[in-house]
C-alpha cells in the first residue's frame, strides 16, 4: 500500500518537481516565442533595405613579429615543462 499512498514529503516532492518543470517550460517557450519574434522583425527590416548594411571589419595587425611569437610559445613551453615535468613523470610512473 505505500505506492498507492505516499507520504506527505514525497507529495511535497513530486509537486515540486512538477511546478518547477512546468514553470521551467514556460520560460523557455516564451523566450522561444521572443527569439521567433526578434527573428521576424529583422528580417522584415532587412527585407525591406530600413537597415543599412555594416562595414567590412578591419583585422588589426599582429602586435609583435614572427620571431618574438615563436620565442614567446618556447619559452612558454619550457616554462609548462619545468613546472609540470615532476608531476607528469609522477603520473606517468602510476600508469596515468
Amino acid at each position: 500500500m505505500p505506492l498507492l499512498y505516499p507520504s506527505i514529503i514525497l507529495q511535497e516532492r513530486v509537486l515540486g518537481f512538477v511546478m518547477g518543470s512546468a514553470v521551467g517550460v514556460g520560460a523557455m517557450l516564451y523566450d522561444q516565442r521572443m527569439i521567433w519574434r526578434s527573428t521576424a522583425q529583422l528580417f522584415d527590416k532587412l527585407a525591406a533595405d530600413r537597415v543599412a548594411p555594416s562595414p567590412p571589419v578591419q583585422v588589426p595587425p599582429p602586435l609583435f613579429g614572427k620571431e618574438v611569437r615563436d620565442q614567446l610559445a618556447h619559452t612558454w613551453n619550457s616554462t609548462v615543462d619545468n613546472t609540470l615535468g615532476a608531476l607528469v613523470v609522477a603520473l606517468s610512473s602510476r600508469g596515468w
